[in-house]
């Protein structure tokens, strides 16, 4: 394979035992993190926005899950792209696209158009975020990818996690003006750091018509439905019903309660550190993937009960700690289950995933906060992560095996739009 802005030469795959911290791993991830700041410093603060132009909580969660449906039907387009086409211009042109949309956001006149302009950024975001996982995942080492999955993820929550904090106080004295500037110049930035960025493409590209983009044999890789369906419904559909932690913890009379990602990322440092530490010999360790469905439990529930800041920051100190070893576990296991050339659609999988958590929690989140409060919505979360628990159990439990540790018969199985 080539890689597009390098040398010209083909580089060498990452041998199973290379280095985690090669120097193409840390200017993606340089990349990535002014990505996920340019969205989340508008996101932390947009149900303020919202609400404040005339939207209610209802419609702030269904506008963030239409966000989220928008960012999920761009990635399996981006990650064919990924395999197929230019990646270079198809990050930069998802980057065109989410900004100027929302610099068209603050001059719009009504609130259709606004939340129009709101719904295009979710195509140009959900394009770049899964434009750049795609890129990190060539920089990971097979051995080591939960590793390498968990170092992006946490060191992304440290680049944003003091972002919330910051949004709320910047919307708070500016209006949403400066957030947009930040954002703008961060998106930016990200684009001038790629051109370090050695984006691969195929070394004898085939000619492809306009519908191969659109066959969903090559958009989607049945291979990596097993693991992806706890990763939605149980990490990321969490994720989802946490968007209205910023009103709720307004409600409930937090300071700032932009706090939550701030403590969430501290915690989940430490979480990291610790895991890397104790390495287990299994590359999925069962223990450690039950003790985090329980950790989601408790924080559900300490959310449920919440009334003051040492409930609110607890349920933050749960939320990492679960997170920090579920999450990477999960999205590993949706990467391994496809060969290399894959790599593309895995990451468009493992977005897909976190967008129909956002939805669900998102849309579903805000007609029942609307109805019943936030306490009832945290309790109603339970049920999703408790079918997680059982689908694990039957369904991956000592029975998921890698693609790089599969035997030949295996490799043979159906890929995509086939039955095994």
């Amino acid at each position: 394979m080539n890689r597009i802005g390098g040398a010209g030469k083909s580089p060498k795959a990452l041998e199973p035992n290379s280095a985690l911290w090669n120097k193409g791993f840390v200017i993606i991830i340089l990349v990535s993190c002014l990505v996920s700041f340019g969205n989340f410093i508008v996101g932390s603060a947009f149900s303020y926005w919202i609400i404040d132009i005339g939207g209610t909580r209802a419609t702030f969660g269904l506008v963030h899950g239409l966000y989220s449906a928008l960012c999920l039907i761009s990635r399996p387009i981006t990650g064919w792209f990924a395999d197929n086409g230019n990646r270079r211009v198809t990050f930069i042109l998802s980057c065109f696209v989410y900004v100027s949309s929302m610099i068209l956001m603050l001059f719009s006149p009504i609130f259709g158009l606004f939340v129009g302009l709101r719904l295009i950024q979710g195509l140009g975001i959900g394009s770049a975020q899964t434009m750049v996982t795609a890129c990190s995942y060539d920089e990971i080492p097979v051995s080591q990818m939960d590793r390498g999955v968990g170092y992006i993820a946490l060191i992304n929550s440290l680049a944003t996690s003091a972002t919330p904090a910051l949004a709320i106080k910047t919307y708070n004295t500016g209006g949403p003006g400066p957030l947009v500037v930040l954002s703008t110049i961060a998106i930016v930035t990200g684009i001038a750091v790629s051109f370090f960025v050695t984006f691969r493409k195929n070394e004898a590209p085939e000619k492809k018509k306009l519908r191969d983009v659109f066959d969903v044999r090559q958009l989607f890789d049945i291979r990596c439905l097993k693991p992806a369906i706890p990763l939605a419904f149980s990490v990321n559909l969490t994720m989802g019903v946490q968007t209205f932690l910023t009103l709720y913890g307004r409600e409930i009379g937090i300071p700032n309660p932009g706090w939550f990602a701030t403590l969430s990322a501290i915690v989940m440092v430490a979480a990291r550190l610790l895991l890397d530490r104790f390495k287990a010999a299994d590359p999925f360790p069962r223990k450690r993937i039950y003790m985090s469905f329980v950790l989601f439990f408790a924080k559900l529930i300490v959310l449920g009960f919440c009334k003051n800041t040492f409930m609110y920051c607890l349920a933050a100190v749960l939320s990492a700690s679960g997170n920090a070893i579920l999450s990477p576990l999960l999205s590993s296991m949706v990467i391994r289950s496809v060969p290399n050339e894959r790599r593309g659609v895995a990451a468009s999988t493992v977005g897909i995933c976190g967008d129909i958590g956002m939805i669900i929690g998102s849309i579903g989140g805000g007609f029942i906060a609307e109805a019943l409060g936030y306490s009832t919505l945290y309790f109603v979360s339970i049920i999703p992560v408790a079918f997680c628990v059982i689908y694990y159990r039957a369904v991956l439990d000592g029975k998921f095996v890698p693609w790089d540790m599969r035997g030949t018969k295996e490799k043979e199985l159906p890929a995509s739009g086939e039955k095994q």
